[in-house]
């Protein structure tokens, strides 16, 4: 009982850290832009939009444009370098960052892939839904095959092209099906041997 509770405990305490923050963060950089904000809309003749405070609108704006220029900064290699040293001298320090900044990195690569068609992939007795991401010279194929309920995190295999059958299902409906332990398969594969035939 009390290993099971000790675990629970920190498992807890790792999933916060990063969580508060994050709301740290925003807090802090909402509180911010809302000062600098404030002179401006001493002109702006209303005070709220669908019941929405215009300063709470300005501010996610402007958030949204610092995040958006903060990303064109970030591909510079100065800005790299920044990054670079203060990860290593600081972040990596804090629990749980490494692991939850190389999620969000693959989350991102995954998405901007060019190839990510869902599929069923053949292992001997049995098939796997997976992610057909690139074709290799041979007639083989590189496939993802996402882990569950974390479909961030899985494994690549390389197989060749007659072990792929191709689905007819969006992306994120085939994650979906990861995140929720296999439910919802039922119907994509039902789909699947009905347009089979």
């Amino acid at each position: 009982m009390f290993q099971f509770f000790k675990t629970t405990a920190l498992g807890g305490i790792l999933f916060l850290i990063p969580v508060i923050i994050l709301i740290v963060i925003l807090a802090k950089a909402h509180e911010l832009v809302s000062k600098l904000a404030a002179p401006a809309l001493t002109i702006v003749p209303v005070e709220s939009v669908f019941g929405i405070a215009v300063v709470n609108l300005v501010t996610l704006a402007v958030g949204v444009l610092i995040c958006f220029l903060a990303g064109l900064a970030a591909k510079t290699p100065v800005a790299g370098r920044f990054v670079a040293a203060l990860e290593s001298k600081f972040l990596s320090k804090v629990p749980a960052y490494d692991v939850e900044k190389t999620k969000l990195a693959a989350q991102l690569r995954f998405e901007e892939a060019e190839k990510s068609q869902p599929v069923l992939v053949r292992f001997d007795d049995q098939w796997q839904i997976g992610f057909e991401i690139d074709n290799i010279a041979g007639g083989e194929v590189a496939v993802y095959l996402p882990g569950a309920p974390d479909p961030w995190s899985g494994t690549v295999s390389i197989v060749t092209d007659d072990r792929i059958s191709r689905l007819d299902s969006t992306r994120t409906a085939t994650l979906r099906i990861f995140k929720n332990l296999g439910k919802g398969a039922g119907d994509l594969l039902q789909t699947h041997l009905e347009k089979g035939r």
